[in-house]
């Protein structure tokens, strides 16, 4: 049974405003280190492939061009799902299952989210070759984390027992006093990430979710040929819907393997600064602690007798947050739809366009040639 890890690009990362924005969501910022997030994904996923699998990405038509350029940059090859619209997790798993089963019909997918943020590479592809091992007998894995402190940042997982093992119950993401309910009582983080051969999976969604399968079907039969693969309108007729909703509160086939290797989605800046690798651009502190400032190319940060504030400074925007309120960005970005659209997303002249898109053309041209040299940083 060859594995065929799935990298999925659907993420827009509202609560890092204004660093991510629709045109460029966060998996395609460097936050924690060199690399963007999607590519030490990428890193992470592709020694997985053997037994005749491959690389398949998933993300949005309209992220195309970060999806081949950040690919190209560390000389990895994928084939690329491209999705007409947006429609979730379970549409994209889906499209992915079915392309992966007209290839294979005994091949295994391992989904990873785009985002997440796991040092310890050795350590994550160890838990998925276990978790492989428990998609071969008919089962659906999913990580769950360990927890190194009560967050009402994430979804919870119920375990019945230690190791690999059927899931008791998926909770939403709690307030505090839950949170720390539910490390006492044991349960997990749930980390999104998901082991299952193609052939189960789709079997679920037509169980459960039929309108999921039956689009994703439809859409991945009607796609453009090719290492990049535009699929069908009919991927637009999906119902727009979680993996968790749409089968693992429903399945009998949910298992759970704990593992406890950092990790975080870097969700929201208080994330970044507790990686302690968020800090970018130029920035002077004085007389302030527990700080996190990110500067755009040419501008610096300046921080005065403050603490535990994050400083995002970009061309056209400036966030100033109490790190222990990151979360609240979200309900900020929803205002600013309605007060100030313009600066949802970055907004530029045409002739700002191209000088952009010249120099970052510059930029990976510059990036390529390094890393075929073989003097690559990070």
């Amino acid at each position: 049974m060859a594995l065929y890890p799935v990298i999925m690009c659907g993420g827009a990362g509202t609560r890092l405003w204004p660093a991510s924005r629709p045109s460029r969501p966060k998996q395609f910022i460097a936050l924690a280190g060199n690399r963007s997030l999607f590519q030490e994904t990428v890193l992470r996923a592709a020694p997985l492939v053997a037994d005749g699998g491959c690389l398949v990405v998933v993300g949005g038509v309209d992220h195309r061009a970060w999806i081949m350029e950040q690919l190209e940059q560390i000389e990895i090859d994928a084939q690329v799902l491209l999705e007409p619209e947006a429609r979730d997790s379970a549409a994209a798993m889906a499209a992915a299952a079915v392309w992966t089963h007209d290839r294979d019909p005994e091949g295994i997918n391992a989904f990873f989210a785009s985002d997440h943020h796991i040092p310890d590479h050795k350590g994550f592809r160890s838990a998925v070759m276990s978790a492989a091992d428990g998609a071969r007998n008919s089962r659906i894995v999913t990580l769950g984390v360990k927890p190194t402190e009560p967050s009402p940042a994430y979804g919870y997982i119920a375990p019945t027992g230690r190791g690999l093992g059927p899931i008791a119950a998926f909770v939403e993401k709690p307030d505090q006093a839950m949170a720390r309910r539910y490390i006492r009582d044991g349960f997990l983080w749930n980390s999104g990430n998901f082991i299952v051969s193609a052939d189960v999976l789709l079997s679920e969604l037509r169980a459960h979710a039929p309108a999921v399968e039956s689009a994703a079907r439809t859409a991945v039969a009607t796609a453009s040929r090719g290492a990049v693969s535009v699929l069908g309108d009919a991927f637009r007729q999906a119902p727009k819907v979680s993996i968790d909703y749409a089968v693992m509160e429903k399945t009998r086939l949910a298992s759970v393997l704990e593992v406890d290797f950092s990790w975080s989605d870097l969700g929201a800046w208080d994330a970044i600064a507790a990686s302690g690798e968020g800090q970018i651009g130029g920035h002077i502190f004085e007389d302030s602690e527990g700080c996190l400032a990110r500067a755009a190319d040419g501008m610096l940060v300046a921080a005065i007798g403050v603490r535990n504030l994050a400083i995002i400074a970009e061309r056209d925007a400036v966030l100033v947050c109490d790190l222990s309120r990151s979360q609240d960005v979200k309900k900020v970005v929803d205002r600013i739809r309605h007060s100030s659209p313009q600066h949802v997303d970055f907004s530029r002249r045409p002739e700002e366009g191209l000088e952009v898109g010249a120099r970052r053309l510059k930029d990976w041209l510059r990036c390529r040639a390094l890393n075929r040299a073989g003097f690559a940083g990070g």
